[in-house]
């Protein structure tokens, strides 16, 4: 059998992989924080927490301020599989309706821009879609209603704040 040097000595690869690793931790930090606010986001919104809201994009950090909206999707798409995989009652008029309601909690300038996110969702208007949620805190605002709504409007509030808690043990985040 023939064997190959390591171009960095016989465990060279994995001290490169440790050293990668210690470079990405400040990256993982700033997502443990986004991933901690993000879920705190779509529970605020859920149960109409207007301190909470506004906490949870207060941060001088530009990379978790980033990946807010990249979180709020993922509880988006968590919802909507949870959603879809049950009996379809759920029309998007409810949708629109709860979301109205929830982003009112919200601040005024993204309240508007969230429930204009969660119509064109509604209507399948995919272009306009994107237009809402192009700025990170609009788009963290628009998923965060937009998944709160789903759920709330097919479960109510607690069984979404309980898939949130589960979300958050996946997850190791304290919320």
């Amino acid at each position: 059998m023939t064997s190959y040097p390591a171009p960095h000595g016989p465990h060279g690869s994995l001290m490169q992989a440790d050293r990668a690793r210690r470079r990405a931790e400040p990256a993982d930090r700033a997502g443990r924080e986004a991933t901690r606010r993000g879920v705190a986001l779509v529970r605020a919104y859920a149960r109409g927490d207007s301190a909470t809201i506004a906490a949870a994009l207060d941060t001088p950090d530009p990379a978790v301020r980033a990946q807010l909206p990249s979180v709020t999707g993922d509880v988006l798409r968590l919802v909507v599989g949870v959603v879809l995989s049950g009996p379809r009652t759920l029309t998007p008029a409810d949708v629109v309706r709860t979301a109205d309601r929830l982003a009112a909690a919200g601040p005024p300038h993204h309240e508007l821009a969230a429930t204009r996110a969660v119509r064109a969702w509604a209507s399948r208007d995919d272009a306009a879609l994107r237009a809402s949620w192009q700025d990170e805190a609009g788009g963290a605002h628009g998923t965060a209603v937009l998944a709160a709504a789903l759920a709330v409007a097919a479960w109510g509030e607690a069984p979404l704040l309980d898939l949130l808690a589960a979300f958050d043990e996946l997850t190791a985040v304290g919320g």
